[in-house]
């Protein structure tokens, strides 16, 4: 069996299949009035998972870090696709010139379509948390950005499958069983990172995910008026 190295810390596998359980519970439940107060307490509790990503980026351990993946470089991101093309491994520990590109992208998208969402109304069963304090034609554009955003985040992460079966099935690369364990395949001269398991990152990520779930549930509350 080749040899693995340590790489994502628990809290970048947690968040990662969090993100899988919200997006799915929020296209099924986008529609449907019935399931409305759960709709917008997940959005509230992503957009929370989100924040919780960017400072977890800079306080992180390292392929956590932004410094590891840094914003994109059309030249590095045009390569990364090129490799990927002719089935050639990219030699990263961490997230590849198109892999940062991904992250950057869900990020963003996940970051506004809760936000569009938090800040509409549709003056009959619901009223976003930050709706009442914005003004009207502001709420309008959010209730009308929200369900693009939300479609356009569909096709984004179907591309994100598409690619991610490729790397499995084709480039033979364990994707998945990575983000699992945290463990990715050792290339020569790549150094994995030994503190990604530490009980130290696992403390610092439980303190301030406490303080960002503090934060969400204020923001539910309100919402849901507790």
């Amino acid at each position: 069996m080749r040899e693995t190295i340590p790489v994502w810390d628990i809290w970048i596998r947690l968040g990662h299949w969090l993100i899988v359980i919200g997006f799915f519970f929020q296209q099924i439940s986008g529609g449907d009035a019935e399931y409305i107060d759960a709709h917008a307490t997940v959005g509230t509790l992503l957009a929370g998972w989100v924040i919780f990503r960017i400072l977890w980026g800079f306080i992180g351990p390292k392929y956590a870090q932004f410094s590891s993946f840094p914003p994109p470089n059309p030249r590095l991101v045009t390569k990364s696709f090129k490799r990927i093309l002719t089935r050639q491994s990219e030699e990263v520990p961490g997230h590849s010139a198109i892999g940062g590109v991904a992250v950057y992208v869900f990020l963003t998208l996940i970051l506004l379509t809760a936000l569009t969402g938090m800040s509409s109304s549709d003056d009959i069963l619901f009223d976003g948390p930050f709706a009442p304090l914005l003004p009207a034609a502001m709420v309008s554009f959010a209730g009308t950005v929200h369900p693009i955003l939300s479609d356009l985040l569909l096709v984004v992460v179907a591309v994100h499958l598409i690619a991610i079966t490729w790397h499995v099935i084709v480039m033979k690369e364990p994707l998945i069983r990575g983000m699992l364990t945290g463990r990715k395949n050792a290339f020569d001269q790549k150094p994995g990172d030994p503190h990604a398991f530490s009980r130290v990152i696992f403390i610092r990520g439980f303190i301030f995910s406490l303080l960002i779930l503090s934060f969400t549930y204020g923001i539910i509350g309100i919402y849901l008026g507790w």
